[in-house]
């Protein structure tokens, strides 16, 4: 049987809340998700914050062509050698330089120092919800759906 962890991350890499906001982040989620395991996890180096099996593609922010999985392995490696502080990517479809964490992720993905899992959430973080925890947090934020 396989498994989700919603996993809630900056969408800053190196971004890493201070702890009064963290805690008033966990308070806020312990009411929406009562029952699951919310877990704060913070790490020395950016990590990629990946979605599992449910991961299907990568495509071009700046012009949505999708990128070869070769191209892609190739730049996360070069990225990874650096420990991930420096993400700079060439598009290959359309030559314009970005970011790794900018890419289009299908499902989402992304790097951060900084995550929130949520072991086999029962429920979503509707768009009110996501907007009360960035404002808690002090930043943005992505939602990544990690099956394993």
């Amino acid at each position: 049987m396989s498994s989700n962890i919603l996993k809630i991350i900056p969408t800053d890499p190196s971004f890493v809340p201070g702890n009064t906001n963290q805690q008033k982040a966990k308070i806020y989620l312990s009411k929406l998700f009562n029952q699951e395991d919310i877990e704060f996890k913070i790490t020395d180096a950016i990590e990629f914050i990946d979605q599992g099996s449910n991961f299907e593609r990568v495509s071009c922010n700046f012009c949505g062509a999708d990128i070869e999985t070769t191209a892609w392995q190739n730049a996360m490696d070069s990225a990874f050698l650096k420990k991930f502080t420096n993400l700079s990517f060439t598009s290959p479809c359309c030559n314009k330089l970005t970011s790794l964490n900018d890419l289009n992720y299908t499902s989402p993905a992304g790097f951060a120092k900084f995550v929130i899992n949520i072991s086999d959430a029962k429920n979503e973080i509707d768009v009110n919800n996501l907007k009360d925890l960035q404002e808690f947090l002090g930043t943005h934020l992505r939602l990544i759906i990690t099956q394993y």
